[in-house]
Order: structure tokens, then sequence, then C-alpha cells
């Protein structure tokens, strides 16, 4: 693997995490602020 493709695959890989992050903090916050009492 060349320098150029490693680098390209870090960057996927940094953008895909920062996506799957958002993803969870913006679940976990809509979660959070909804309702503290949950109904079953």
């Amino acid at each position: 693997m060349s320098l150029h493709q490693g680098r390209r695959l870090y960057m996927k890989t940094l953008l895909i995490l920062g996506v799957i992050a958002a993803f969870l903090v913006a679940i976990f916050t809509a979660g959070y602020n909804d309702k503290p009492e949950v109904k079953n």
C-alpha cells in the first residue's frame, strides 16, 4: 500500500467515525432531552 492510499483510507475512516459519533450523540441527546420516565 502506498502512502497516498494509506492517507486516503485514514481520512475515509475518520470521516465514517465522525459521522457515527455525531449520529450517536444526536440519538443520545434526543433521548436524554425527551422525558426522564419511559413508558413501556
